[in-house]
């Protein structure tokens, strides 16, 4: 069978030919434009989802994309919430974090920062409060 055609609206298909004659500043600032005020359609979000992917990230776009703040750890949540049920259920910390530790296959340091960063967590939600 015959592929269904890509969807089309001339707006994308001004964007996109502005990105084939050499003009892509011009281009990505309409894309973002139409993006951002929700004038954009199904072809619009095609092209957008290929450029990005084409584009890809470089180095150091990632911390760009979180304005500066540093990335959470991996698993940070959980690792937290097992070791606070451990402690809840009579553990002391050291066992406790030597059996997260172990379950998730990281080190006791790990464990400690992850708990350190729910209390920092818990203890700015209080304050708001």
């Amino acid at each position: 069978m015959v592929p269904l055609p890509k969807p089309f609206s001339r707006a994308a298909s001004t964007i996109d030919s502005a990105i084939s004659e050499g003009r892509a500043e011009e281009a990505m600032h309409k894309l973002i434009a139409a993006l951002r005020t929700g004038r954009d359609d199904k072809a619009m979000r095609l092209l957008a989802a290929d450029w990005i992917e084409t584009i890809g990230l470089r180095p150091g776009d990632a911390k760009a994309l979180r304005k500066g703040n540093r990335a959470l750890r991996e698993d940070w949540l959980d690792i937290s919430d097992m070791h606070g049920k451990l402690m809840s259920d009579g553990m002391t910390f050291k066992g406790a974090t030597d059996a997260t530790a172990e379950y998730f296959g990281c080190s006791d340091r790990h464990v400690e920062k992850c708990v350190a960063e729910r209390r920092a967590v818990s203890d700015a939600t209080r304050e708001i409060d």
